[in-house]
């Protein structure tokens, strides 16, 4: 290595050194070109006064993996050799701390340079060939979460990629935001702050723009039908399902388009598929009034054409219902004509307020799948699916205006839109279907045995979900695909989101599949 260059790859932001310490049938000159490219992306998005600075190495991480039946991609190490905790749910490192083979790492780090900001130890995959070639077209998108991921808990990157943008779990109760709605001039300039928020994020988060996954088949079950009959009613043989949407109708017009459910006149084409939308079609975004319309036109011709449409709400929707716009942004009131005007059309008389509280479900099941917003504990499992959507649509059908919502709170009466554990984030272990991140926020061996629990009690087999955002825009699994995550950020409002994807299950001769789909941009 030369000794005139500290690092021999440099670019603008990022400079790095490649060792080779086990090769395996030349992957290590994969690995330096994807490497590469990685890097150049990176060093394109973001911009520093000084360059990041790391080492990155090829070695069998197969000897010293905790979980031997899980493979692993890379590990990042701080100068210490221990490896870099990240808050990516879906990213195990899985390697024994501190690593085993740092003194072969020290030896190859030219003397005298102990200024790296991390190390970066690549898998040469000598104990599972197969893993490699089922993520080779994604490796280049792969090295990049693992440095980005780095940078993020390094703090090496800015806004908008670091920082806690969302409200304290105390701001969603009456006592927050409905005296805040006797002062509508603050509720505007809130409003106005996202909407600027909003445009922040679109102008200067570019990290989805070098990020792109390519279909990925999550499951394959073999069939335990009949086939069917040639003279047989034509079956609905497909399920697509979306997560969340957060006022990005452009993003979802293009996933209803690439999934082939409308045609460029934005009408239904789905005849064989059943479309489940998981939540969260409100807040953060501008184009709310837009996205229902959409879905709600699209549903009614499904009835007529073939096909099936569930809408099922999330927690942002039943805020609209609360009066709870801490999320709204100033675009998404002036399309209803104001505040008042958006209060209106989610009253018990406007027609979202109509639809969500009569037409749209807490959760569904279709075959041994359920769907639901984030998924359901045990605790509230054992209430049936029935029950908790009869529970939930009680309170909403119940539920008057925000006026008269805040006429009730002037008088000290708490309505139970605000106080229904099945549609609020309340102060109990056992948090309801619309607001829980039990199952998203802890390790497999925390909540397998919940899930397991929850199915039983639910006969399904697979629980589908939104809700907790997927870094990277990667449609994710946990409990051996017992569980599987849909929220990938498709809003652009969403920090390190405007990703592409859904996700689609498919009934064939030979039995079902489960797919993660993605695209890039149309």
């Amino acid at each position: 290595m030369s000794k005139k260059n500290d690092y021999s790859y440099n670019t603008k932001n990022i400079k790095y050194n490649f060792n080779c310490l086990q090769d395996n049938k030349n992957i290590c000159k994969f690995l330096k070109k994807e490497l590469y490219e990685a890097v150049n992306s990176i060093s394109d998005i973001i911009d520093r006064k000084t360059p990041a600075k790391f080492e990155a190495f090829v070695d069998d991480l197969s000897k010293y993996r905790v979980d031997t039946s899980k493979e692993t991609l890379a590990v990042l190490l701080n100068s210490t050799f221990e490896p870099i905790n990240t808050s990516n749910s879906f990213k195990d490192n899985n390697i024994i701390s501190p690593y085993p083979n740092s003194e072969a790492l020290l030896n190859k780090i030219n003397k005298g340079k102990k200024d790296n900001d991390f190390i970066l130890v690549l898998n040469n995959f000598k104990s599972d060939k197969k893993y490699l070639k089922d993520i080779r077209n994604d490796f280049d998108s792969s090295i990049i979460m693992e440095i980005f991921d780095g940078l993020k808990v390094l703090e090496m990157v800015e806004y908008p990629y670091i920082g806690n943008f969302s409200h304290p779990a105390e701001e969603l109760v009456p006592e927050f935001y409905m005296p805040k709605r006797k002062n509508f001039e603050i509720m505007e300039a809130d409003a106005k702050s996202k909407t600027d928020m909003c445009l922040d994020i679109v102008n200067h988060d570019k990290l989805n723009t070098v990020i792109h996954w390519e279909d990925t088949l999550i499951t394959k079950e073999k069939s335990t039908k009949k086939p069917a009959k040639k003279c047989s009613t034509k079956k609905l043989n497909r399920i697509v399902a979306a997560g969340d949407i957060h006022g990005d109708y452009e993003h979802l017009i293009s996933i209803l388009r690439h999934a082939k459910l409308i045609d460029r006149k934005n009408n239904w084409i789905g005849m064989d598929t059943i479309l489940v939308q998981l939540g969260d079609l409100v807040d953060r975004g501008n184009s709310t009034r837009k996205i229902y319309d959409t879905l709600i036109d699209i549903r009614e011709q499904a009835q007529k054409k073939g096909g099936i449409v569930y809408m099922l709400y999330g927690n942002h929707d039943v805020m609209a219902i609360q009066g709870n716009h801490i999320y709204t942004t100033e675009a998404d009131y002036e399309s209803f004509g104001g505040i008042q005007g958006f209060e209106e059309a989610f009253s018990p008389k406007g027609k979202y307020g109509q639809y969500l509280r009569k037409e749209m479900n807490l959760t569904v099941t279709i075959d041994d799948t359920l769907f639901v917003h984030t998924g359901i504990v045990p605790a509230f499992a054992e209430l049936g699916i029935e029950e908790l959507n009869r529970r939930a649509r009680e309170v909403l059908l119940n539920t008057p205006s925000v006026p008269e919502l805040e006429k009730l709170y002037n008088q000290n009466i708490t309505h139970p839109i605000y106080t229904e554990p099945i549609l609020n984030l309340l102060d109990n272990p056992d948090k309801g279907p619309l607001w829980s991140r039990f199952f998203s926020d802890n390790p497999e061996s925390v909540i397998c045995e919940k899930v397991d629990e929850s199915l039983k009690l639910l006969n399904v087999k697979r629980m589908i979900v939104g809700h907790a955002v997927q870094a990277y825009g990667k449609i994710t699994t946990k409990c051996q695909n017992k569980l599987i995550f849909t929220d990938i950020g498709i809003s652009r409002c969403i920090n390190s989101g405007g990703y592409y994807g859904y996700l689609e299950i498919l009934e064939t001769r030979n039995g079902k599949e489960t797919w993660a789909r993605y695209f890039k941009k149309n």
